[in-house]
């Protein structure tokens, strides 16, 4: 029986039995604390990584410590893929922000299984094309989304396996940590959380509760120029009616 995170992570999805079979051989699975480093910034890229369970953060830090976080990823979410190239370095730190179980595959194997399959290529430049799209379209909501509709874009893709007309989940990971995220400081995203208490969003603690996904659809996406089908949380009629949400493509830490 093949591992849960195969079946979970689209990387895998339809790959060739003996590239699949390689890569299970030599796969490494490792816990992670929470707060614990899974790598540095700079340091030699010799491992692929697939998230197995819990929330990975990865980030980029100054001289002076500051540190600007990148993308959160989540189960079935593969990153590091600088090990396609030889004597690489990771250009970004990940750090674990929950406790985390991710499957280690050493460069070597993926740059070998890589050279008799151009279609792995094809995966790792797909993964690198959508964290950059996740990128852009980050940019347009700083030009274009207030706070609140930010926070509320955030919210709507953290509940987008949620079924029915709405409902209540626990935040994740760190709040101060979605803040960072959003490029935020912690006492805006508070303030913007707030202020969706307007179109039925409430807050108790880690819980969320959005009572209408709808109405926060109306709010957040109409200043979002996703297109049907690209980001998970907008919930579009037309993946309603097929129940294909916990099918498609996860979002990811941007639409």
């Amino acid at each position: 029986m093949r591992p849960a995170f195969c079946v979970s992570c689209p990387f895998f999805s339809g790959l060739k039995e003996d590239n699949l079979e390689a890569f299970l051989q030599s796969a490494s699975v490792q816990s992670y604390d929470k707060h614990q480093n899974l790598f540095q910034q700079g340091d030699a890229a010799t491992r692929f990584f697939v998230i197995i369970s819990g929330w990975v953060k990865i980030y980029r830090q100054t001289l002076n410590g500051e540190e600007a976080v990148i993308a959160l990823f989540t189960r079935g979410d593969i990153f590091g893929e600088a090990a396609i190239i030889s004597d690489a370095a990771y250009p970004f730190a990940a750090e674990a922000a929950e406790d985390t179980r991710v499957a280690e595959i050493p460069g070597s194997v993926l740059r070998e299984q890589a050279r008799g399959n151009h279609d792995i290529m094809a995966r790792i430049m797909f993964s690198m094309s959508k964290e950059l799209r996740n990128a852009q379209m980050e940019k347009e909501h700083l030009s274009l989304m207030s706070a609140p509709q930010r926070v509320g874009c955030l919210l709507l893709q953290l509940a987008s396996g949620m079924i029915g007309k709405g409902g209540t989940f626990s935040f994740p990971y760190d709040k101060s940590l979605a803040a960072a995220r959003l490029g935020m400081k912690p006492e805006t995203f508070s303030r913007a959380l707030g202020q969706l208490k307007d179109v039925g969003v409430s807050v108790e603690g880690p819980e969320i509760t959005i009572d209408s996904f709808a109405k926060l659809v109306d709010f957040c996406c109409d200043h979002c120029s996703s297109m049907p089908g690209e980001c998970l949380g907008s919930r579009s009629e037309a993946c309603q009616k097929s129940d294909c949400r916990g099918k498609c493509e996860k979002a990811g830490s941007g639409c």
